[in-house]
């Protein structure tokens, strides 16, 4: 009888540790899924959020863009953007405006807080950051306003790629913030140099909007080529008659005209050292009364060859004039790198 009751009692402990341990593993299981439920309810906020939508862009007047190695300044003076690491040249506002739309655009995939060892492994440490190996840091983009002060650092880290190496999007975080951002977009600009920030096309004026061209050498005209009216082919009014041989590739001289980069100004104080005199250019009169001269050089080094320009109005329309004005403060100081062919449709005798 006795044996019979421990028996009992034994089974009914049994009975009662195995509920206990139910009792427990239910609660368990419910804390993961609760755990899960929440993630993915986090992750589905998360989901086609645009985090780069409420950046005061238009207070912007300085971005950084740097990573271990390399930075890259751009700064807004007078309402234009320059390239503080290429003698303060004039920067592409096309690449800036490119780049602030796309991140105006970008949404995220998803979102989560990370350690320091997942934002080494994702490449999301600060570029400035002594502490971390080069192959951990990140690219940074910092915004400020005109007076120096910060508005907003985004660090952009490790691709994700599909299958192929291609990448489809690309993890980031901002300043300190620990929590890390799948974007659906990968931003190449980040790995260009000084150079590749500056405006190549300086001036870009149609053929059709050519009234008159006419070649100077050592201060005596060459050659005058000119119509009437727009649509005409030019007439050699003065010049040797091989001239109208060359008319086609002269009257093309301004038509996107584009550089390879820009002399140090530091070296560029003589221009007769890079073949430059200011008695001998081709000079572009416009029907509406601007006046464009190039003075090409009379050498070249190497493969650079060498170009100034001017810039001017005959008229009366005020608008012209300012038109004018800027863009002669904009170019005039400058000796611009040009390739042979670019070089070469400005002829001189």
């Amino acid at each position: 009888m006795i044996l019979y009751e421990l028996g009992m009692k034994r089974g009914s402990m049994k009975k009662n540790t195995l509920i206990i341990l139910l009792i427990f593993l239910g609660i368990a299981t419910g804390m993961v899924l609760f755990i899960k439920l929440k993630t993915i309810h986090k992750a589905k906020r998360s989901v086609g959020i645009h985090i780069f939508s409420k950046i005061p862009y238009g207070k912007i007047s300085q971005i950084e863009i740097k990573d271990h190695n390399n930075s890259v300044s751009l700064i807004k003076e007078g309402g234009v953007w320059r390239v503080k690491e290429y003698y303060n040249y004039l920067a592409d506002f096309s690449q800036i405006s490119d780049l602030i739309e796309k991140l105006r655009n970008v949404s995220t995939g998803n979102e989560f807080k990370a350690d320091r060892s997942t934002l080494k492994r994702l490449m999301l440490i600060d570029p400035d950051d002594p502490n971390a190996k080069d192959g951990e840091k990140g690219k940074a983009i910092i915004f400020k306003n005109s007076s120096g002060r910060l508005i907003k650092k985004i660090i952009f880290g490790k691709a994700m790629t599909k299958k192929g190496g291609f990448p489809i999007g690309q993890y980031v975080r901002f300043g300190e913030d620990n929590t890390v951002y799948l974007i659906n977009e990968y931003l190449t600009s980040l790995t260009k140099g000084p150079k590749e920030w500056i405006r190549l096309q300086i001036v870009n004026i149609r053929p059709l909007d050519i009234k008159k061209i006419t070649g100077f050498k050592d201060g005596k005209v060459e050659y005058i080529l000119e119509r009437k009216k727009e649509g005409e082919r030019f007439q050699v009014k003065k010049g040797e008659e091989k001239i109208k041989d060359k008319i086609s590739k002269i009257k093309d001289g301004l038509n996107y005209l584009t550089i390879e980069g820009v002399v140090d100004p530091r070296k560029a104080k003589d221009p007769s050292l890079f073949g430059i005199s200011d008695s001998s250019y081709v000079q572009y009169e416009l029907f509406d009364g601007m006046i464009y001269r190039i003075y090409p050089s009379s050498f070249c080094k190497k493969e650079k060859c060498y170009i100034k320009v001017s810039v001017s109005y005959k008229g009366k329309k005020k608008e012209l004039l300012e038109k004018a004005n800027k863009q002669n403060r904009l170019l005039s100081s400058w000796i611009f790198e040009v390739s042979k062919w670019r070089h070469g449709l400005f002829f001189l005798p």
